[in-house]
């Protein structure tokens, strides 16, 4: 029986108790040594887990685990559902996931035609897993598209240009892929008869500049109606600089009152003093963008060509891959390269003039460089005239890694002019 007194004792010995004793520790044994007097001793106080003091911070504890985790979870989820938006919302879309550079596009009955360059060409870090990849097999690739999006990448029996000029290159390579390294085709429906014409820059046989490789400008004509070939050479070339370096990247353009043009790259950088690209050490050599007027034919050159762009300090090594559009308002926009195709320098620029001959007024921003939208390098584009929204249908490469090294993947998207702005836009399809 507890009494009075009893009350007041223990009363007096929690006022002694220290914090941690009174709220995290209990008593072990009740006061008394067995003599028969119960207040001979002390109470024993020790730790215990079921003391209300480590019950409740074991409780304040998981509390905060649980709103942390919580925290965390719904950020990351958060994150996750912005980043998801972001990529519906991006106004690119990878399209094909292989070495598909240097991509031009046309469309013909309802269905969309892209080319690129020989899927031997530029791979980085590149390793031996290649068996199935078939590098080299076509010169020129081919993949096709019902709406623009969803893209099939035609195997080598599709080539689209199984066999070149006599000026190119002969034989294989010391990796057995061809020579002639054909780069950057393009594509153009003839006025005069309706036929394709594919315009490619080859590796030519030369034995005056020994000390370099030099690409020149062929073309070759359509043995049906389709853009997909394939192809059959013309034994003469269009441009073939040799002593400059060369000349790749040739791109069709037929203007309002029918008058065909082809602009190119004399790939100067090809015979550059070393660095980035070969061109980044002094003195740098010119690489112009150049515009030549064409007859009816589309291969027959008429008059001298001119110049209507080059490289300057901003662009880095070179500029290249023209490509020429003409907006509804009768601005010429003359889109192009710059930096280095082989690392993060390399972009997408315009530049917009009021006759195609120029002069051309560079746009104060690229319209894409590595980190917008996640891309690396993207460059080298290709348009064509979506007519029934009023947007260009856009592709383009960019660096990605694929299992047998570093490749340029093909990118597709839409612009839409505006002045002399150009904006990009996501398709609705």
């Amino acid at each position: 029986m507890v009494t009075e007194k009893d009350s007041e004792d223990d009363q007096s010995q929690q006022a002694q108790l220290s914090f941690f004793e009174r709220y995290f520790c209990k008593t072990t044994s009740r006061p008394g040594s067995g003599t028969g007097d119960e207040n001979d001793a002390a109470p024993t106080r020790k730790f215990s887990v079921l003391s209300r003091g480590f019950v409740t911070v074991s409780a304040l504890l998981c509390l905060i685990i649980v709103v942390t985790l919580c925290a965390v979870l719904a950020t990351v989820f958060v994150r996750n559902q912005k980043q998801e938006q972001a990529i519906r919302r991006a106004p690119v879309h990878e399209a094909i996931f292989a070495n598909f550079a240097d991509p031009v596009v046309v469309k013909h009955e309802g269905l969309f035609y892209a080319f690129a360059t020989t899927n031997a060409a530029g791979i980085l870090s590149q390793t031996n897993d290649t068996a199935i990849i078939a590098l080299g097999k076509s010169n020129v690739q081919i993949a096709t598209s019902p709406d623009f999006r969803d893209w099939t990448l035609l195997d080598h029996s599709h080539d689209a240009l199984p066999k070149m000029g006599d000026w190119v290159r002969k034989g294989l390579n010391e990796n057995q892929n061809p020579r002639a390294a054909v780069w950057a085709p393009a594509v153009m429906k003839r006025p005069s008869d309706g036929k394709y014409i594919m315009y490619y820059s080859a590796a030519v046989e030369n034995t005056t500049y020994v000390a370099f490789s030099s690409h020149c400008i062929g073309a070759a004509i359509s043995e049906t109606s389709s853009p997909a070939g394939p192809y059959l050479p013309l034994n003469t070339t269009i441009s073939c600089p040799v002593a400059e370096g060369g000349a790749i990247d040739p791109t069709p353009f037929i203007d309002t009152d029918g008058s065909i043009y082809l602009a190119w790259k004399i790939d100067g950088n090809n015979i550059g003093h070393g660095g980035v690209c070969k061109n980044s050490e002094h003195p740098l050599v010119p690489t112009p963008i150049k515009l030549q007027k064409m007859m009816a034919d589309g291969v027959t050159p008429d008059g001298q060509d001119v110049t209507i762009l080059d490289r300057t300090d901003e662009d880095g090594p070179l500029v290249e891959a023209p490509v020429i559009v003409r907006s509804t308002e009768g601005i010429y926009f003359l889109f192009f390269s710059s930096g280095c195709t082989r690392d993060p320098s390399y972009d997408v620029k315009y530049a917009w003039a009021n006759d195609v001959r120029g002069p051309y007024t560079r746009a104060k921003k690229p319209l894409l460089r590595t980190g917008d939208f996640n891309l690396t390098a993207p460059g080298s584009i290709g348009l064509t005239d979506m007519e029934e929204d009023g947007t260009h249908g856009m592709v383009f490469h960019a660096r990605v890694q694929a299992p047998y090294g570093k490749v340029r993947a093909m990118y597709t998207s839409s612009i839409r002019f505006n002045g002399t702005e150009v904006l990009l836009v996501k398709k609705k399809v």
